[in-house]
């Protein structure tokens, strides 16, 4: 684990929140990578109660990687309770249990010096409707992926065409 994650998971542990970069396409279109013209930060405060559908949590998994993904749902097995989690730009889920959560977004930051609370009507209105738009984004991202990988095909069959040519 590098410096920067155990210097935010010490800080969350003692019970002050944190700001952050985030990386990766995960969250996209709603975070961006730190490596990105249009970067994100976000404000991550120290867990204080049971997360709800919609929350984006900041989860340490067993396997020493790090989530922030959206919940798009709880589940309580036996005694445990666990969160499903899912990047709003992904197709498949986490289980994340709950003790593995070690904070929570609050606020995010835009390059723009645009500043969205995960209180806002606006933003609660874009869970929402991202949220509920994901059977359509599935199967466009499936279709997407399926015409990736043909193009793929069809570029590598050309290049050997134009080999032998």
């Amino acid at each position: 684990m590098n410096k920067e994650l155990t210097r935010l998971k010490d800080e969350l542990m003692a019970g002050r929140p944190v700001i952050s970069f985030t990386r990766g396409i995960s969250m996209e279109p709603l975070l961006h990578d730190k490596e990105k013209k249009n970067a994100t930060h976000v404000l991550i405060q120290p867990v204080t109660e049971i997360c709800k559908v919609g929350d984006m949590p900041l989860a340490l998994l067993s396997d020493g990687r790090y989530i922030l993904h959206r919940i798009i749902r709880v589940e309580k097995e036996a005694d445990k309770l666990f969160y499903v989690t899912r990047g709003d730009n992904c197709v498949g889920c986490e289980y994340v249990p709950q003790e593995a959560v070690v904070g929570v977004v609050s606020e995010i930051y835009y390059k723009n010096h645009k500043t969205v609370k995960v209180t806002d009507s606006g933003y609660l209105r874009y869970v929402k409707v991202w949220m509920g738009l994901f059977p359509i984004r599935k199967c466009f991202m499936r279709c997407r992926g399926v015409i990736d990988r043909v193009c793929r095909k069809v570029k590598r069959i050309l290049s050997i065409i134009n080999r032998n040519i």
